[in-house]
């Protein structure tokens, strides 16, 4: 349990050794607001909001949603009580540790068991194990995330008992993120031509809620909330309260994610990218550190169990041929962990 930030940040004013990002990839952490990013109000005409959500899809694989239904008062609640989470004694989080040292490879459980850990970025070798001449970095974040969908009372009943609310907050703010997740998706099957519905069964089979914990930093620019990365999932739904998310456009260049209260960023994952044969983008982000407080964010992922993922056949023609080939969920998460840096190199059809 020392090893969760959060345990002892506070307490330092140097960076230990294992959080230093070494110099090569040290990145800018005052980067500016991207006032060009995408921020879509949903109560619009459903054709408006389509047309914004698959211009923002395609640019940016990330935009952000305004009048979406989900109540600001539940929004600020479920921020609340997972900030009480972070705040409790020790012994309350420790039964959710699965390892004395708290250091975890992101990995889905198939329960998707509450899991409170540390992450590092780390280099593959072609077998997925990690070389040992690579200097692993450890974000500076503790994280915590457990299964939401199908929404059972022994699913709620894993879930931490404290804060009092926690169970009875994240229960539904993580019904209405779902609800929201498939609505938005539902207006991208209406833009790409698909059937109303098609990313809703198998594509959508889990939920996992992810909340994200970055201390107070003494010295952003040597450290790391989370590096650059592509999510997993189908689909993200992210409710940020300060800065420090950070999205790259289609040039290569970094801009800040406003912050907007009462707005959810929608970040579109790699499995989105490849259904729709790349007519929608996967948003690359990271999330940088800061001197002065604490940053919390919630994430809301939604993505299979296990089907098979390929482009839709109502995309694919003489015109526009497959560009990834078709692959098992399983076969995925093993291109996902153990090759992250090559993913799409991997997913690409041997011939085109």
């Amino acid at each position: 349990m020392a090893s969760l930030v959060s345990s002892w940040s506070s307490e330092v004013n140097s960076i230990p050794e294992k959080y230093v990002v070494p110099l090569e990839k040290r990145v800018n952490a005052d980067v500016p607001i991207g006032k060009h990013i995408p921020v879509i109000d949903l109560s619009q005409s459903s054709t408006q909001s389509i047309q914004q959500i698959i211009k923002a899809s395609a640019d940016f694989g990330l935009f952000q949603v305004t009048n979406h239904g989900v109540s600001e008062t539940l929004m600020v609640d479920a921020l609340s009580v997972c900030k009480e989470f972070f705040k409790l004694p020790i012994e309350d989080k420790a039964k959710f540790v699965e390892k004395d040292e708290g250091l975890s490879d992101f990995e889905p459980s198939i329960d998707q068991r509450p899991k409170l850990y540390i992450e590092k970025e780390y280099t593959p070798n072609k077998n997925g194990s990690n070389t040992n001449n690579v200097k692993d970095t450890v974000f500076w974040k503790d994280t915590f995330g457990h299964g939401c969908h199908p929404l059972t009372q022994d699913v709620i009943n894993s879930w931490p008992e404290k804060p009092q609310k926690y169970r009875e907050v994240i229960g539904e703010y993580a019904l209405e993120l779902r609800k929201l997740s498939l609505r938005i998706l539902n207006l991208m099957c209406e833009g790409l031509g698909l059937e109303v519905g098609y990313f809703g069964q198998e594509h959508s089979q889990t939920q996992l809620m992810v909340t994200h914990h970055y201390p107070q930093c003494p010295d952003p620019n040597s450290t790391i909330g989370i590096g650059e990365h592509c999510d997993g999932a189908l689909i993200n739904l992210v409710q940020q309260e300060l800065s420090g998310l950070h999205v790259r456009d289609k040039d290569g260049k970094w801009f800040g994610v406003e912050p907007i209260p009462g707005a959810l960023v929608v970040i579109n994952g790699l499995i989105l990218k490849v259904v729709t044969n790349g007519k929608l983008s996967s948003g690359v982000h990271r999330v940088v550190t800061n001197s002065t407080s604490d940053r919390t964010s919630l994430g809301s992922l939604i993505s299979p169990i296990e089907c098979i993922i390929e482009p839709a056949k109502l995309l694919i023609n003489e015109n526009n041929p497959p560009l990834f080939k078709s692959f098992s969920y399983t076969e995925y998460l093993g291109y996902y962990f153990s090759d992250t840096t090559e993913i799409e190199a991997a997913l690409k059809p041997y011939k085109l």
